[in-house]
């Protein structure tokens, strides 16, 4: 199977399942979009293949199945409608764990996007917390999340750790030309907003938040460089109450300063959905000014998180950035 970048990652699963030394529970962390999911099908094929070598033939029946997505051993958890995961499908995976695998070696469970179940996830942890400890030599559990702080520190201190590996633009745009399906304009533009993100060019191109939130976020970093308090405000309102579009315009205008802080550095970004904005502020204000509003900015990406009211965090965001700028020299 093709598995873009993670190179390191490959190897080590191929040096680990070659010495027969796999491990039995993983945490695969990442941004969303790119390729957690990827990686557990590639070490899930690892262990799997029928050819034993480390390596997914890709040929053999296991391979197959897996390519199709009808591999009885390799089983994925669902979220309810509200993306949480019950305890009730955790403590039947656990259940189920014990039963020997129906072909292969291994009987594999994926449980990913374990920080979107905001609601059940230290209650999740604690029901796999034994089959974590003592896991049936035949079970291997893959839990995936952006980050290994939404884990418990005894579920972390026992399993195998992995990142995914970045994605070269040109490895991005290789992959959806491939897929056939989308026009090499909208890919050029999706992997110049998203990088190597693959995921996240897929969501861009087919429309969903993504373009939208692209859209404030640039408006925004164009409003700071006009001193224009209304067309700020308007900016983030672009998102009319969309809370998933307006936490997304968040992480995108934290790109675009965090790609000011390095270019009023004299270094240019290798990731920055919009490059041009990002050296504009830099030469305006400089780092200092930059990494003040990419502190806010991150403040109130955390404040939408925690669900507080979309328009009280907008409008305080607004406000403070235009506090910040006038003490820079701004003329809000």
């Amino acid at each position: 199977m093709k598995l873009y970048s993670n190179e390191e990652n490959k190897k080590l699963i191929s040096l680990m399942t070659a010495r027969g030394r796999e491990p039995h529970s993983v945490v695969i962390t990442g941004e969303r979009g790119s390729g957690r999911k990827a990686l557990a099908g590639y070490l899930a094929a690892s262990l799997l293949c029928e050819d034993h070598s480390g390596k997914p033939c890709g040929k053999c029946k296991s391979c197959m199945m897996l390519e199709k997505g009808t591999h009885p051993d390799f089983i994925t958890a669902e979220q309810n409608e509200n993306g949480n995961y019950t305890l009730d499908s955790i403590r039947a995976l656990v259940s189920d764990a014990v039963i020997l695998p129906n072909e292969g070696r291994y009987k594999i469970y994926l449980i990913p996007d374990m920080d979107r179940s905001v609601n059940t996830a230290t209650a999740v942890q604690n029901v796999l917390l034994k089959l974590v400890e003592e896991p049936p030599a035949h079970c291997v559990l893959i839990l995936t999340a952006v980050t290994r702080e939404i884990f418990l520190p005894t579920i972390v201190s026992r399993v195998f750790p992995l990142a995914t590996e970045p994605c070269s633009q040109h490895d991005a745009e290789q992959w959806l030309t491939m897929k056939g399906c989308y026009g090499q304009d909208d890919i050029i533009r999706a992997v110049s907003v998203c990088g190597g993100n693959i995921g996240r060019c897929v969501e861009f191109i087919e429309g969903k938040d993504l373009p939208l939130a692209f859209e404030c976020a640039k408006a925004a970093a164009e409003a700071m460089l006009e001193n224009d308090e209304y067309s700020l405000l308007k900016a983030f309102f672009m998102c009319d109450g969309k809370k998933a579009a307006a936490r997304q315009a968040l992480v995108f205008l934290s790109e675009i300063m965090h790609g000011a802080c390095l270019y009023a550095l004299g270094v240019e970004p290798e990731k920055c959905c919009y490059k041009r904005g990002a050296e504009l502020l830099a030469s305006r204000y400089g780092s200092a000014w930059a990494e003040e509003i990419y502190a806010l900015v991150r403040d109130h990406t955390g404040r939408v998180d925690a669900n507080c009211n979309l328009s009280l965090t907008v409008n305080s965001l607004t406000a403070r950035i235009v506090m910040v700028t006038r003490k820079y020299g701004g003329h809000f």
